[in-house]
């Protein structure tokens, strides 16, 4: 661990768990089409993120990859990574033009693992 008021930088890894809500026909079809570019088998962590589902059109994921840097001051930087997901994430999504529901965000952060091993 740095020692305070040193600049550390965090690597969490988040993913943002949920559900397609509310999709028509146009928006299903399209979701089936592209499938074959989300299969989970081929996801990673990315700055961008990277959408994965399965071919029901139910529950999907993003994970991505989160830097933070700053003073290690005692913030609770995993949170702030959780938040930055969740903006990408539902941005992403509505971008798309889909519905969705149920967000839950699970974050590690790496950093610190790795440090330890």
């Amino acid at each position: 661990m740095a020692e305070t008021g040193e600049v550390s930088t965090h690597i969490h890894r988040v993913i943002v768990r949920g559900r397609f809500d509310g999709l028509d026909e146009r928006q299903v079809a399209a979701l089936r089409r592209a499938q074959h570019r989300h299969d989970v088998l081929d996801s990673a962590f990315t700055e961008a993120g990277v959408l994965t589902y399965g071919p029901e059109i139910g529950p999907f994921s993003l994970r991505y990859e989160i830097r933070t840097t700053g003073d290690d001051d005692g913030r609770d930087v995993t949170a702030e990574a959780r938040q930055v997901a969740l903006h990408k994430a539902t941005a992403e999504l509505d971008a798309l033009g889909v519905g969705y529901r149920d967000l839950r965000v699970a974050a590690d952060e790496m950093t610190a693992l790795w440090r330890s091993g």
